[in-house]
């Protein structure tokens, strides 16, 4: 290249943009070289310093006032303004020293108190705030549980303190489903018994009774008090609408009640002709010991149900009759875990995420039109279904990230409160709305997103970047979400709901929220948490697309019941699953029995709206099952 060229190459030209000129910003007109690497100054030119790695081009709380009325328009900025009840965006606590320690939090004092009784009561020191962590004179915020307009105390995330939490997971543990074809048709050939409507209804009544621990046969038996198992039945499901009228309406699962037309029509076609019936043991029994034990109380119910119903006694015809209640057609909704932890099925570490996904029911009266031409066909419904997929959220976190790596995992000190990341302070509310804007604003014309990396590289960088300089807009922010693990899990769930809802694609949602950590937030913010935090983002990475056993597989299918993610939050993975449901406008993401199933209007827990539920937990509102309040004196 000769002498001129050089210089042609590096002639400059005049650009107009935002410079930082002493204290203040302001339009400058800056010269740049068309071709320059990164490191690059023209201080000597234009007198504004350029960026450097280790440095951002701007400071963002100096633009603050530049786009303050923007950001007053933001779901996070009242969020924060609620929680925090001062500026959102100021850098100083103008009530430090001032708020009063313990005594600004109801639940502290009250915590407090109760240390004091139990330890005069017994004898021995109980909770004692003097020993643990000084909480000195910070704020102690209350949280705002997303879609809703409710704030709790930060004490009612821990997952013991909210009853709603506890109910999510018992309704899970205490459901299992059996197909009734194979019974049905052993009793008509072994036996030559008739099948008829009048038949398969007594049976369900009968089942309605042997679920609640009631006996039959048998007269002088001790049975379980109807009010401590008020919570135990049984519903039919079937696809074909012909087999449906056959049955009492009363524990029909019907999925033309419960979803839209559309939906039910994919829902019914899914399930075929056959004929399922989902059970529901009553809490206290899990409460008690396990899943495993919901399952032979669900198995043991229909045997002894059939018995009564068609008059069976001790021919070899049981056998089948069990062998098919326990195994031939019964759909657990867990696999056992290894055995240093809950070894049988029906517990929290053995469920699929894609079961996790398919429980949440906050869709059920959507048409299935995918996300991408929802959003810009129309913005509010785009933004509703981004709504949708924060209710999953919570339905993941509190399951997976809560329950099973905060209590059954780790023993419960710490994790339990970091069960809500998504669904606190309207933040991945904020951010999912963004993205609703920007594909109805720029995607006018276009159906799909190619499902290719490369394509969806470009959305997940622009969003991380939006994410990370809103929580260095938002002071208040970074005191909600106050550690690595918890920033990092906004960033994942914003790169992977983003990736699965344009694509429809849950294999490219992983490789979003991976990404998101182990790229753009690490090269961003140079780290991404605690070291150990930093080797489970970084080992998901490898086993993105692999479909090799205990290495990676459909993500719908996988758990955390796999090596590499044996003690990792594995980050959202459930919620988003259900995202790329929602991107392909399908009617369920894994199972349409399972998505039947959790839809049902009489389950303790409602699954159609989970933020309402947990933040009524958070109030002390929830009513849950399983308590003995009728066995035991009155206080």
């Amino acid at each position: 290249m000769g002498e001129e060229e050089k210089k042609s190459k590096l002639k400059y030209k005049t650009e107009v943009e935002w410079g930082e000129v002493g204290d203040t910003f302001r339009k400058v007109e800056v010269k740049a070289g068309e071709e320059r690497l990164f490191h690059w100054d023209d201080t000597a030119i234009t007198g504004i310093k350029k960026a450097e790695e280790t440095a951002y081009r701007f400071d963002p709380m100096k633009l603050r006032d530049l786009v303050i009325e923007t950001e007053k328009q933001r779901e996070i900025y009242d969020a924060m303004a609620k929680m925090f009840r001062a500026s959102p965006m100021d850098v100083i606590d103008h009530e430090a020293y001032r708020h009063g320690g313990i005594q600004q939090s109801k639940a502290k004092r009250e915590f407090v108190e109760w240390g004091r009784r139990i330890a005069l009561e017994r004898g021995i020191p109980q909770y004692n705030r003097e020993v643990g962590i000084p909480l000195g004179q910070r704020y102690i915020e209350p949280v705002l549980i997303s879609g809703t307009d409710i704030l709790i105390e930060h004490d009612e995330l821990n997952f013991y303190n909210n009853c709603a939490a506890h109910q999510m997971i018992d309704d899970v543990k205490r459901t299992v489903i059996v197909g009734l074809d194979v019974p049905h048709r052993v009793i008509q050939l072994r036996l030559g018994k008739e099948i008829s409507p009048e038949s398969m209804n007594l049976f369900m009544e009968t089942l309605q009774h042997t679920l609640s621990g009631g006996a039959v046969i048998q007269e002088h038996m001790a049975e379980t008090h109807p009010w401590l198992s008020r919570d135990a039945y049984a519903k039919v499901m079937t696809g074909n609408d012909d087999l449906k009228a056959q049955f009492d309406r009363r524990w029909v699962l019907d999925p033309d009640k419960e979803f839209h037309p559309e939906k039910a029509e994919m829902l019914k076609k899914g399930i075929g002709d056959r004929l399922f019936v989902a059970n529901h043991v009553h809490t206290l029994r899990g409460r008690i010991t396990d899943g495993g034990s919901q399952v032979r109380a669900s198995a043991i119910a229909i045997v002894m149900a059939f018995c009564a119903a068609y008059r069976l006694i001790g021919e070899s015809v049981l056998s089948d009759l069990a062998y098919s209640a326990k195994h031939a057609q019964a759909f657990f909704m867990g696999l056992p875990t290894w055995q240093s932890r809950a070894r049988p099925p029906n517990e929290p570490g053995g469920v699929p995420w894609g079961f996790v996904a398919d429980f949440c029911a906050n869709d059920a009266e959507l048409p299935p039109v995918p996300f991408l031409k929802a959003a810009v066909d129309d913005e509010a419904f785009g933004k509703r279904l981004t709504d949708a997929t924060i209710e999953a959220a919570m339905i993941h976190q509190v399951f997976h990230d809560s329950c099973w790596y905060g209590v059954y995992m780790s023993g419960g000190l710490g994790f339990p409160s970091a069960n809500t990341i998504l669904t606190m302070g309207n933040a991945f509310t904020d951010w999912l709305h963004r993205l609703v804007e920007l594909v109805h604003t720029n995607f006018q014309g276009h159906e799909r997103v190619p499902d290719k990396w490369d394509v969806v590289k470009t959305f997940i960088d622009m969003a991380g970047t939006y994410v990370m300089e809103t929580f260095e807009k938002y002071p208040t922010l970074l005191e909600a979400f106050w550690g690595g693990a918890l920033r990092m899990g906004l960033m994942s769930g914003v790169g992977g709901a983003l990736a699965a809802l344009l694509t429809g694609d849950s294999v490219m949602g992983k490789m979003g929220f991976h990404y998101a950590i182990a790229n753009i937030a690490k090269e961003g913010w140079m780290r991404t948490g605690w070291g150990g935090q930093e080797t489970q983002d970084h080992i998901g990475p490898g086993n993105l697309c692999s479909l090799r056993g205990e290495e990676g597989g459909l993500p719908e299918l996988l758990g955390p019941n796999v090596p590499y993610v044996s003690y990792t939050v594995a980050h959202n993975q459930g919620f988003i699953i259900y995202s790329a449901m929602l991107g392909r406008g399908s009617a369920w993401a894994t199972s349409p029995l399972i998505k039947l199933t959790f839809a049902d209007p009489d389950l303790v827990f409602d699954f159609r709206r989970p933020c309402l539920m947990y933040a009524k937990g958070g109030l002390h509102e929830f009513e849950p099952a399983g308590e003995r309040d009728i066995i035991r004196p009155a206080r």
